[in-house]
């Protein structure tokens, strides 16, 4: 992009400019708090620029004129604030030290014209005919080119006649089916061109401003605080107490028995936190998939083409093997092979791409290797990471071959020293200029399509010179085809006949992309297919090892379910033993009787000695019940 100045107004020296709030803070050029009226201008020097350059790239607002700044030859340079917007934007570079000059000390006016016009009054109107100038271009012209119609096209001219008897003749118009007639219609259907593109200038948006309405309520309930207990002085033993205690020998010997236990109990709780279920976290339910308290990896970078179509998915993904912040991707169509053979003449016009990105510019590609159809695996070659082989869908082997573009995405620096290796520079240290536009290289050699494989590419392997592979004509309609093959670096030399497999599992519920060995342990391998991951052992011909963690489940719901039975089963002993306790008692009429003649006897002694008591009766009389006096 190739910076604007103000050639057109008269001023060759001026680079508006945009300055957002995080750049006004660097640089303090706040507005109304560094650049005001009074002083709308600032110094900055090249270095800081030169820092924020390396520091944010292409996000800085200093992109735009870094080859101005790289040119200008001093080492201050004058950034003012346009107010007005004199320029069109908020501020304005002058990249001339004449400008800067003629900028911070502005010429003199003569002594002579300032007294002349201290003569003459206000009010007093001084004629002063016109002056021809030359034309001085605002851009008038180019907007009047862009509003007028030109026509680019070649026009058609058609000739349409009719016999002559037939002038005057009625006209009878009929319908017809366009699919039973022959050349009845024609169908031009749209498709992508890239040699021809279309640029739009002008859009039209319907806009409304309406204000912004929050409803927002809330409900605050106080209660009066008061305290639930209060207490004026501690509850101790007294003296007495004490001593008895301390000469208990039942107490003495329960703390000796339970210092041990108090003590190991202690050390525990400091070691582990023994209130963790580790049943529980072995193995989860189904239910708390997708729980907003699952762990996950936050996405660190993206990158987006935005000049190729986005209903893709990606088929391999690999790291540069020697230049830091690079990655390959290769993309295809998401589509069935039904789909593929049904859109197979519109597929044929978008092309099969490998696309090469940095770390430093996440929208824009740095390579694209094409290839003759969609490109499902492919490995950098470990002795020369400038040579690429790929698999394509159609069975073919691609290779490509980026010597030629290296300088493009890598830049070697010889250290000081000669024993200081070279240095590979990523690409966001490179100039600008040499990585504006993504690059298109096409593949240096292909397989044949009659020689090649019948089935899609899924996994491809550099091997080393040692390593040998010996092919025995044998049975070659095999059951299962393997998609994904591991190689073991401590076997140089290997020997594969075409026989069928010795054994298989049905473990994935989907194709197998992915096997990888361990990097720890050499004979265990892990393996993801559909929605299973499965971990394997060499040597042990039965199911994988995931047969353990199935079992250590069913053994967690095993001992769930029994606590539960083993719960219900104390209850209902409970209940069976209350029922024991309760006994019911029923009282004969005897029993009655003599219970209720018991209650009238006390009934009447107690009357007797409250009427004794009142003096109403006499203590020492016999005969009747009561005397009353």
């Amino acid at each position: 992009m190739e910076p604007v100045n103000m050639e057109s107004m008269g001023h060759p020296e001026i680079y508006p400019l945009v300055l957002t709030t995080k750049t006004q803070e660097i640089f303090n050029c706040r507005i109304d708090e560094d650049v005001t009226d009074e002083q709308p201008y600032k110094l900055i020097k090249k270095e800081d620029i030169f820092e924020d350059l390396r520091n944010r790239a292409a996000v800085s607002d200093f992109h735009p004129v870094k080859k101005i700044v790289q040119e200008y030859p001093g080492n201050e340079l004058l950034l003012v604030y346009d107010k007005d917007f004199k320029y069109g934007l908020n501020f304005y570079l002058i990249a001339t030290e004449e400008g800067k000059e003629n900028y911070l000390n502005p010429p003199e006016v003569p002594e002579e014209q300032e007294e002349y016009k201290e003569h003459i009054p206000e009010d007093v109107y001084i004629y002063k005919p016109p002056v021809s100038k030359p034309w001085v271009s605002l851009g008038s012209e180019k907007e009047i080119e862009e509003e007028s119609v030109t026509e680019s096209t070649k026009q058609i001219t058609y000739m349409i006649s009719r016999k002559r008897s037939e002038f005057g003749a009625p006209i009878k118009f009929s319908d017809q089916n366009a699919s039973s007639v022959k050349d009845a219609y024609i169908e031009c259907t749209a498709y992508p061109d890239k040699n021809f593109t279309l640029k739009q200038l002008e859009k039209d948006v319907g806009m409304q401003v309406i204000p912004q309405i929050k409803d927002i309520s809330t409900q605050t309930k106080w209660t009066y605080p008061k305290n639930a207990t209060t207490q004026y002085y501690p509850r101790e033993f007294s003296e007495e107490e004490k001593e008895t205690l301390k000469q208990s020998k039942p107490l003495v010997d329960f703390l000796n028995n339970a210092s041990i236990s108090v003590e190991i109990a202690l050390q525990q709780n400091e070691i582990m936190n023994t209130f963790i279920d580790d049943w529980k976290y072995l193995a989860e339910e189904e239910g708390t998939f997708g729980d907003k308290t699952d762990t996950y990896l936050k996405e660190y970078q993206s990158f987006t083409d935005l000049h190729s179509p986005m209903e893709k998915m990606i088929t391999c993904v690999s790291w540069h093997p020697t230049i830091y912040g690079l990655i390959a991707v290769s993309v295809a169509v998401r589509l069935s092979f039904e789909d593929r053979v049904h859109f197979s003449d519109k597929l044929l016009l978008q092309p099969s791409l490998i696309l090469f990105w940095s770390f430093s510019d996440p929208i824009h590609p740095q390579l694209m290797l094409e290839s003759p159809d969609d490109i499902f695996c492919f490995k950098f070659c470990p002795s020369d990471p400038n040579i690429i082989a790929g698999g394509c869908i159609n069975g073919q082997i691609v290779m490509w071959d980026i010597t030629a573009h290296a300088d493009r995405i890598e830049n070697i620096k010889a250290g000081g020293s000669r024993s200081k290796r070279a240095t590979l520079k990523p690409m966001f240290l490179l100039e600008p200029e040499s990585n504006k536009e993504a690059m298109y290289i096409r593949h240096c050699a292909v397989s044949s399509i009659e020689n090649g494989h019948k089935k899609v590419i899924t996994d491809i392997h550099w091997l080393s010179d040692t390593f040998e592979v010996r092919l025995s004509k044998g049975e070659t309609s095999l059951d299962h085809c393997p998609t994904k093959i591991s190689l073991n670096e401590d076997h140089l030399l290997c020997k594969t006949q075409a026989k069928k497999p010795v054994s298989h599992h049905t473990i994935h519920d989907g194709t197998v992309h992915t096997i990888q060995r361990s990097p720890f342990y050499n004979d265990i391998i892990l393996t993801v297919g559909g929605w299973n991951v499965a971990i394997w052992k060499e040597g042990v011909m039965m199911a994988s090892v995931n047969h353990y963690f199935e079992r250590e489940v069913k053994h967690l719901e095993y001992v769930e379910q029994r606590k539960k039975i083993r719960e219900q089963e104390k209850k209902e002993m409970e209940l069976e033993m209350a029922k024991k306790k309760v006994k019911t008692y029923q009282k004969s009429k005897e029993q009655m009787q003599a219970e209720l003649k018991m209650d009238y006897e006390n009934y009447l002694e107690l009357e007797k000695t409250v009427l004794i008591n009142l003096g109403l009766i006499k203590v020492t009389e016999k005969g009747s019940y009561m005397e009353v006096m």
